[in-house]
């Protein structure tokens, strides 16, 4: 072993001038550590154990990161009347150094402490998030913005629009297509038509109506838009039909049998088409058509199928390839019986095929339209009018709740009019009062949760 005393003398030299090299502060061999500035969040979530329906723990939240107004908040609306108090919230930063939350109070002052991330947060008071980036100096203040739908989303309002806007006429109907609504009207000795822009129904102008005789069938005056035009067509109680490009100046189309209904739209896997009724020799058949110069005439039709005075509505489900339906109610069948039973009508293989199921509730005088996703029935029970829905098509029904009633200023009525315009107003369209009177007025409601800006 060596002892020398030099020796251990060296050592030590050495290690000072070790030492000393690695703690030189000479800046060109300092290690400088740089803090991240960003104080973004980019994602937040919340839950609650209040919640029992988990409805919190789906909310999406947007994150606007605009540097004048950084704004967390939800786009699609909690519902009506949800409310919870304490919420576990999960923050996603770019390792933020701290985290203070700013809450208020109609009660108390104000109040703004650093959240530990673990604790529940009072999010009915939460106004403003406020990130410290890892630098320690930079911030960033969002707001805080939870929405819940302030009215109920299922209610509708109505409004009466305007009364006495054609003169009392003895059979009326109204039909629009996507900009104006034509009501056509018999006055005993003519036939006319009144129309109003769409984004109106309070102001209407006389049209010079051409071409549509006093026995056409009023109920029978459809639009539907077929290889990308606008069709409009119409029969007489003759079986005669009639077509027109504007709804305003109509001709007579010469057909290949006689006409017996007209249905509308009937959705195709291939090219939609009108479907309609024809009398081949002594038998009914269905028919389908574009423009009624020539007809590809199909099966006979069902026993009890509703040939006059029916309701009806199309469905095209574009969540569904094989949800393309005609839906029929109400009218009356070839030999004069009330039909109550619903039938659900599909093209298939060149054959009109259906479903039909006898309803529980009164459809006579009956109006059918599809909204809100399903298909809605405007008709009677005792002396008022209700609404009925069906979510599957028409299969199954059920009465709507009070919140889409009538109010009590609107008369009973059997076979209005109703239209739906692309920002989701129901327009409600005259019809017969209880002592077959007809009623001029029109009526609009719309569902909260369909409401368009």
């Amino acid at each position: 072993m060596i002892s020398n005393p030099f020796y251990y003398f060296f050592t030590l030299l050495a290690a000072i001038f070790l030492l000393s090299s690695c703690l030189d502060s000479d800046d060109d061999n300092r290690v400088e550590y740089d803090y991240s500035s960003d104080a973004q969040i980019t994602s937040l979530v919340l839950s609650s154990r209040e919640d029992t329906l988990k409805v919190l723990s789906k909310v999406e939240f947007s994150i606007n990161q605009v540097a004048s107004a950084p704004l967390i908040f939800n786009k699609d609306s909690l519902p009506y009347l949800f409310e919870v108090k304490n919420a576990k919230m999960t923050v996603t930063t770019n390792r933020a150094s701290g985290i203070k939350l700013h809450l208020i109070s109609p009660d108390s002052p104000d109040s703004t402490y650093i959240w530990n991330t673990n604790d529940s947060v009072l999010i009915n008071r939460l106004k403003h998030i406020e990130v410290y980036a890892a630098d320690g100096v930079t911030t960033k203040l969002y707001t805080f913005q939870l929405n819940t739908h302030q009215q109920d989303p299922n209610l509708i309002l109505w409004q009466n629009v305007v009364n006495n806007y054609i003169d009392t006429p003895t059979d009326q109907v109204t039909v629009a297509n996507a900009n104006k609504f034509y009501t056509y009207y018999n006055t005993g000795t003519s036939i006319d038509l009144a129309t109003s822009s769409i984004e109106d129904g309070e102001m209407w102008t006389n049209e010079t109506l051409t071409g549509l005789p006093q026995g056409v069938v009023l109920k029978s005056i459809q639009v539907d838009t077929l290889e990308e035009s606008e069709k409009w067509y119409a029969m007489d109680g003759d079986g005669r039909v009639y077509i027109s490009e504007n709804g305003v100046g109509w001709s007579h189309q010469q057909t290949d049998l006689p006409v017996r209904s007209i249905y509308g739209k009937m959705p195709s896997y291939s090219q939609d088409s009108v479907l309609a009724i024809v009398k081949d020799g002594e038998v009914y058949k269905f028919a389908k058509t574009i423009d009624f110069s020539s007809m590809n005439v199909l099966n006979e039709i069902p026993a009890g199928f509703p040939v006059d005075d029916f309701a009806f509505t199309t469905v095209k489900d574009p969540r569904i390839y094989t949800a393309k339906y005609l839906v029929v109610t109400s009218g009356k069948s070839i030999d004069g019986m009330a039909n109550s039973d619903v039938w659900i009508m599909q093209e298939n293989d060149q054959k009109i095929t259906f479903t039909s199921k006898a309803l529980n509730f009164n459809v006579v005088g009956a109006s059918m339209f599809r909204y809100d996703n399903k298909i809605y029935l405007l008709t009677s029970d005792g002396d008022k009018n209700v609404f009925y829905t069906s979510n599957n098509y028409g299969m199954f029904w059920e009465k709507a709740d009070s919140k889409q009633q009538l109010p009590i200023e609107f008369l009973y009525r059997e076979n209005p009019s109703v239209n739906v315009d692309d920002k989701n107003n129901i327009w409600i369209f005259g019809g017969v009062s209880s002592n077959k009177n007809q009623l001029v007025e029109i009526w609009k409601g719309r569902i909260n949760k369909l409401f368009v800006k």
